[in-house]
């Protein structure tokens, strides 16, 4: 009997320091809650609407930017938004409006994840054609959610600036945009700290007199949430 007793005795003695050692009942942090860092790049189309009528009559020179390195410069001029028929044949530097216009889209996306289906970002697109060209900085504050580990949605309010660049020269467009942004994700190749993905943006834009649909088809890589 008093040998039953000590061994006993030694297996809960041995037993309790074990069950605290468990790794499975230490506390554990929260699952894709974390900083996160994305940047995009592809094909984009801006689609103009209400603008058929409407002109881009480049102004003077307001500013001279000289690079640093390079020595180069590049001219700020002032840009008026006027109606064609106020424009007499043959003017020099008014650009009218396309119906729509192809080019590329840079996008740059920082925020907070809560958990791995939900995170807070500011998403930023910043886009143009290939030469003399229309371009658009168009950001603001947007959710993101991830149904399952195969689809991510995305949507917000968004705020824009419109360009036209020529030459070594870019005109100021007077006005700011307001509209909504969304986005779908779809993820390629997911590692421990990083995911490729494949990503449909599309931005509507209202202006003082025309509106705007910029349309984008981007590869994405973003610092992946544990």
């Amino acid at each position: 009997m008093a040998r039953l007793q000590l061994w006993v005795g030694l297996s809960l003695a041995l037993a309790v320091p074990a069950h605290a050692a468990d790794p499975s009942n230490a506390s554990k942090p929260r699952e894709g809650r974390g900083f996160m860092f994305g940047v995009g790049l592809g094909p984009s189309q801006m689609r103009f609407s209400g603008a058929e009528d409407l002109a881009l009559v480049i102004g003077d020179v307001t500013e001279t930017i000289t690079f640093r390195y390079g020595g180069g410069t590049l001219e700020s001029r002032s840009g008026e938004i006027v109606s064609r028929t106020l424009v007499p044949p043959g003017a020099v530097g008014v650009v009218p409006f396309p119906a729509r216009q192809n080019g590329a889209t840079v996008s740059l996306q920082f925020g907070w994840s809560f958990s791995r289906r939900l995170a807070v970002l500011l998403d930023f697109d910043f886009g143009g054609g290939w030469d003399n060209s229309f371009n658009h900085l168009i950001g603001g504050p947007h959710l993101r959610y991830s149904p399952s580990s195969r689809l991510w949605l995305e949507a917000g309010y968004a705020s824009g600036e419109l360009t036209y660049g020529f030459s070594k020269s870019v005109v100021h467009i007077p006005g700011t945009g307001q509209g909504m942004f969304g986005a779908a994700g779809v993820p390629l190749v997911r590692k421990a700290m990083w995911m490729l993905d494949l990503q449909a943006r599309s931005a509507y834009m209202w202006y003082d007199r025309f509106r705007t649909t910029n349309l984008s088809l981007q590869v994405g890589v973003m610092r992946r949430r544990r």
